[in-house]
């Protein structure tokens, strides 16, 4: 998808009368978003126009109001009568937020979406722009040798969703879901890591890959990963991420081992999963090694997964003072259809838990721009940036969220209406929209959204793995 451009005559739209929830601001107040050839033009309070379709004084809309309540304004051009908007020679486009929330753009940290590089991925808009949310990072489906090929394919025009890119540093990897770069053995193979290729891939795309995402395996010693200490290595100033959890056929760090080799700024997905270590004393406190990772700047992220994230871990970590540093959902095949669904699916849980709505924002915004090292051009709504903006519905009434192992009932729910991606509108029509709802109807159970039974190919694979290990005896 090709963003809009300056050239793009009178390529104006206005979110009118909206919930502003901008946590890098400060604000959270009811105004108008004006966007303008792709950028955000101004961010300012609805209530400051004198009436619906009165002129913008000066033509352009600026920050702190020049914006027509009920949603008319002027950008570069003058309101005509009944409320239509001329901006360069071309209407301009707007769409009533009044009763929503809208957001910087929604950055989803944590996702696979290369379909055909292996058999484990979604497709780029069923993480991103069908469930409102503008901006991806795909977390390492591929190795050095494969990521030109997914990068051409995950920015080509037919995928509107803006995809970045965590990579792993082996030559080859895949994420599949029989684990086959750890049945083959290659993810735990060091002649598989070549850290001037990996180094090569960095400068070459240093506009699509964020940082690494490292599978911590082992080979000689149990408490060194070569592929960790790689990493580091080159990574420079980017992130990088490690989860917590085992993988089936290779063996790798501990959880504690893998969290102390971090450096500040790194990133610990899945880090709300049950069973991991971090906590100590039936969630009575947390670990030294977690709780020192903490403290030195590692950033905890809830890569909600089928299996990889639990509502009682993460209410214990929260007591204890551990929020999330961000919130992702590690979408994939396995649990695109429940419990995970979508981004604001997993916001929604993380509200339901106690966390405010403000917070809640900020996880997949600013501190998900910062976390990637791109707070200069995402994560707020700042005059100037591209427009990418997520609009979100409050469903108030009994929700009820499910991390695959228990179910807890909210209050209320966020759902996905759409998003402004790159200045362009697209409707969300994945799980809980608008869209969907109307198009099923009132009840969940014709929404065709069929349960799959998380974690069971990931079950088979370890199981696999145990007797595979055991014939080696």
């Amino acid at each position: 998808m090709r963003d809009q451009s300056p050239d793009d005559a009178g390529s104006v739209t206005i979110l009118a009368g909206g919930r502003v929830i901008d946590p890098a601001n400060g604000l959270d107040m009811i105004a108008d978003v004006v966007c303008a050839a792709g950028r955000i033009v101004a961010v300012g309070p609805a209530y400051l126009a004198p009436a619906r379709g009165a002129a913008a004084a000066g033509g352009a809309a600026a920050a702190g109001g020049a914006a027509a309540a009920g949603g008319a304004a002027a950008a570069g051009g003058a309101v005509q009568a009944g409320g239509a908007v001329q901006a360069g020679g071309g209407a301009v486009d707007v769409i009533d937020c009044a009763g929503l929330v809208v957001t910087p753009g929604l950055i989803d940290l944590h996702v696979h979406v290369y379909p055909g590089l292996g058999d484990f991925c979604v497709h780029p808009d069923r993480a991103g722009v069908d469930v409102g949310v503008p901006v991806v990072v795909d977390g390492g489906t591929s190795g050095v040798r494969t990521l030109g090929i997914s990068r051409a394919y995950a920015q080509s025009l037919a995928i509107r969703t803006r995809v970045l890119a965590f990579m792993d540093p082996c030559l080859l990897y895949l994420a599949t879901k029989d684990f086959i770069a750890h049945r083959l053995e290659i993810a735990n193979d060091p002649r598989n890591l070549d850290l001037d290729a990996a180094a090569a891939a960095l400068e070459e795309h240093e506009d699509y890959v964020v940082g690494f995402k490292v599978r911590a395996t082992t080979t000689e010693d149990d408490r060194v990963s070569p592929f960790l200490e790689g990493a580091k290595k080159i990574a420079g100033d980017r992130p990088i991420m490690i989860h917590l959890g085992k993988y089936p056929y290779t063996k790798s760090l501990t959880n504690l081992d893998a969290v102390a080799a971090l450096r500040p700024g790194d990133i610990v997905t899945h880090a709300f999963r049950g069973h991991s270590g971090a906590l100590l004393d039936d969630g009575a406190d947390v670990h030294p090694a977690f709780a020192a990772a903490v403290a030195r700047g590692v950033r905890l992220d809830v890569g909600h997964s089928g299996s990889d994230f639990r509502f009682a871990a993460a209410r214990a970590l929260l007591d204890l003072g551990y929020p999330p540093d961000t919130i992702s959902t590690d979408l994939n095949l396995f649990n695109e259809d429940g419990p995970v669904y979508s981004l604001p699916e997993t916001m929604s849980k993380i509200w339901a838990l106690g966390v405010p709505l403000a917070d809640v924002v900020a996880m997949v915004t600013v501190h998900a721009a910062a976390s990637i090292r791109r707070a200069g051009e995402l994560g707020t709504l700042d005059a100037g940036r591209a427009a990418e903006v997520s609009v979100l519905r409050i469903d108030d009434g009994p929700a009820d969220f499910s991390d695959g192992f228990e179910t807890v009932t909210g209050d209320r729910r966020l759902v996905p209406v759409g998003c402004l991606r790159g200045g362009t509108w697209i409707d969300a029509t994945g799980p809980f929209s608008p869209a969907r709802e109307d198009a099923a109807g009132p009840d969940p159970a014709a929404w065709d959204l069929p349960r799959r039974q998380v974690g069971v190919a990931a079950a088979s694979a370890a199981a696999e793995a145990r007797a595979y290990q055991q014939a080696l005896r």
